[in-house]
């Protein structure tokens, strides 16, 4: 009888400990350090992210350059003053006469150097940094985009990892459930060391299973929180998601010309064009207006004050000149061929990135039809599935059925709950991506 007692005690304590990791996991889950939505988690990238944060760096680069191409048309106005010591022999300023002495002299000035016509230089340099400009503001719009779709496919992943663990649970519960009636069951002689061992071997199988769930639901979290730039507690719940069941493709061939991708393309292609412009009016005459106004001082008049000789000496000039550069066209010609290479190449890459995007909004599409009819078989798998784990179970209590058939049943029913699971979330990740090519921004609601 001592025996008989202190085997039961013992399964009663296994059975305790089934329980209390199931417990555990539900409230690991309800009370939660924080609660992260799809919205907050895409904000919080943005905003921390070193791949934002460079190409607003770029930005600010493309901004200066804008700044530097508008100096171009303001005048060059400088003043100047030296001191210089003159000894040898020399002709004096003021007599015109040979001299051989050591003197001093002082001249200050201004000059004014300003270009009125350089073949509209200026004016294109000016349009390719602001279209440069442009470009780098779209950029930023490209990599939050990119950046956008890395956490949307992270948090989706983490949620299905999620949904594994509430289905490890659930099956841990359902077989603890089913071995606290074994064990009532045999203690008036219904079953059989083998089904106890069995049971005991599945049990010891789903607390592997919910282990691995949670390992991978962690790991998906620092997937998550590594895009984020933030740490991430292993206890945060996710706000759910679920397929649109009214959602419809429609494929907009027109969407493709705006994407960020193929719009930072053209506005760089038609930055280079500026440039190319400018570059060619190097070789075109220029219209230069010069001035300049000075004085100066030397010792080798003794006769005038230092201030009588700055006056005396005062004068300006202001000159008009053109330049004509008769090889200008030989010098340019290699930067020109350059730069509409690199148009070609741009040309090449808007190619490449639009072939890109079809074959990717064919292959989203194609598997969002495929995951949806695997998402409507899954539920209906699943619903069988559970409606064959009751009847077993019943039929398990009156003796009809055998362990084996319970447990045959309990693994379709994981089955068809993992496949439910890998579908939905594989629904919604493909409904993401059509959405954002249908309309040109992504959902994250």
């Amino acid at each position: 009888m001592d025996l008989i007692i202190m085997k039961n005690r013992k399964i009663n304590h296994f059975i305790t400990q089934m329980l209390l990791i199931v417990f555990g996991v539900f409230l690991q889950e309800i009370i939660t350090a924080q609660q992260l939505t799809l919205s907050s988690c895409v904000k919080q990238a943005i905003d921390n992210h070193p791949d934002i944060k460079g190409a607003q760096l770029d930005l600010s680069v493309s901004m200066t350059k804008v700044d530097q191409a508008k100096s171009n048309f303001y005048p060059e106005l400088g003043a100047s003053l030296y001191q210089s010591g003159n000894f040898g022999r020399s002709i004096d300023r003021f007599t015109n006469a040979y001299i051989d002495q050591f003197y001093n002299s002082t001249y200050a000035g201004v000059r004014l150097n300003m270009p009125i016509f350089n073949s509209l230089r200026n004016s294109n340099l000016l349009a390719s940094a602001k279209t440069s400009k442009t470009a780098s503001e779209i950029a930023i719009e490209k990599n939050k985009n990119i950046l956008t779709a890395a956490v949307i496919n992270a948090y989706i992943n983490a949620l299905s990892h999620a949904e594994n663990i509430r289905n490890a649970s659930n099956q841990l519960k359902n077989d603890s459930i089913q071995y606290q009636r074994l064990t009532q069951r045999k203690e008036i002689g219904l079953t059989t060391k083998t089904e106890d061992l069995q049971l005991q071997n599945q049990l010891k199988t789903d607390e592997l299973a919910l282990m691995d769930a949670r390992l991978n639901y962690e790991i998906a979290l620092i997937d998550l929180a590594q895009l984020l730039n933030v740490t991430i507690s292993p206890t945060t719940q996710l706000l759910p998601l679920n397929p649109d069941p009214l959602f419809s493709f429609e494929n907009n061939t027109n969407i493709l010309a705006s994407l960020p991708q193929i719009a930072e393309f053209k506005t760089r292609m038609q930055s280079m064009d500026q440039t190319i412009k400018a570059t060619k009016a190097l070789s075109y005459p220029s219209l230069v207006l010069n001035a300049d106004y000075g004085t100066f001082y030397a010792s080798s008049n003794p006769d005038r004050t230092f201030s009588e000789q700055l006056n005396d000496t005062r004068n300006g000039s202001i000159a008009i000149g053109i330049n004509v550069p008769i090889l200008g066209r030989w010098q340019t010609r290699p930067q020109v061929q350059e730069l509409k290479i690199n148009q070609l190449a741009l040309q090449n890459s808007i190619d490449k990135t639009q072939l890109l995007l079809r074959q990717e909004i064919g292959s989203a599409n194609v598997r969002y039809k495929t995951f949806k009819k695997r998402y409507e078989n899954a539920a209906f798998l699943l619903e069988l599935a559970k409606e064959n784990v009751t009847l077993i179970s019943e039929q398990l209590d009156a003796g009809t059925v055998t362990m084996v058939d319970f447990l045959l049943a309990q693994n379709n029913m994981d089955r068809a709950a993992a496949s439910l699971t890998s579908s939905k979330y594989q629904l919604i990740l493909q409904e993401k991506i059509l959405k954002f090519y249908s309309v040109g921004t992504y959902d994250l609601n």
